[in-house]
């Protein structure tokens, strides 16, 4: 049963949720890997350590990449873009899930603002090689200062709000990011990797 009465169809939400989520899932396996591991120190000096600073690597690219998408206008070069700006404008909103809307996308985009220049991380490395990025050396796209935690806050509020107006109710980002967690580092155990052939 629909709550309000908008543009945006079920299927469309539901495929916007699982975005979203893909996105905090991601960051939240990151965070308990790279960020909140007790073992960390540990392994980055076993024997497992490069194989964890390259896997941290190719999954912080993709977590700046993954956020940057869903920032991206809802329209560009006559091709639809499902994110966060598809959502606010072309939903149909009534007035006040309208205003709610763009005020937590407004909170979002400050969000993604002071999370290290996520916009400029996309442009210039992760979509191009920008030259003059690569020869400065200036970091682009890092999480600091619990802005991380702030933007995956209000992107949840978002989702929720949108699914509560569309399909009825909220409706959480996936929590079983400690199990693949747990799985992954296997991986990364020291004792996993002795006596095993290198395969190149």
């Amino acid at each position: 049963m629909y709550m309000h009465m908008n543009v945006h169809s079920p299927i469309v939400v539901e495929k916007f949720y699982d975005l979203c989520n893909r996105a905090y899932r991601d960051w939240r396996i990151h965070k308990i890997l790279f960020v909140d591991n007790p073992r960390k120190k540990e392994l980055e000096t076993s024997v497992a350590g490069h194989g964890l600073e390259q896997f941290s690597i190719l999954s912080q690219e993709s977590i700046l990449l993954q956020i940057a998408k869903l920032h991206d206008p809802a329209v560009q070069k006559d091709r639809i873009n499902l994110g966060i700006d598809y959502m606010v404008k072309f939903g149909g909103w009534e007035k006040s899930i309208n205003t709610k809307l763009q005020d937590l996308q407004a909170k979002l985009k400050e969000h993604e603002l002071k999370m290290l220049k996520i916009r400029p991380a996309r442009n210039r490395y992760l979509s191009h090689n920008d030259l003059e990025t690569i020869l400065s050396g200036e970091v682009l796209g890092a999480f600091d200062d619990g802005e991380d935690d702030k933007h995956f806050k209000a992107l949840q509020e978002f989702v929720d709000v949108v699914h509560n107006s569309v399909i009825g109710g909220p409706i959480p980002f996936s929590e079983d990011a400690g199990r693949v967690t747990t799985g992954l580092l296997w991986f990364f155990r020291e004792e996993a990797c002795k006596n095993q052939p290198i395969i190149i």
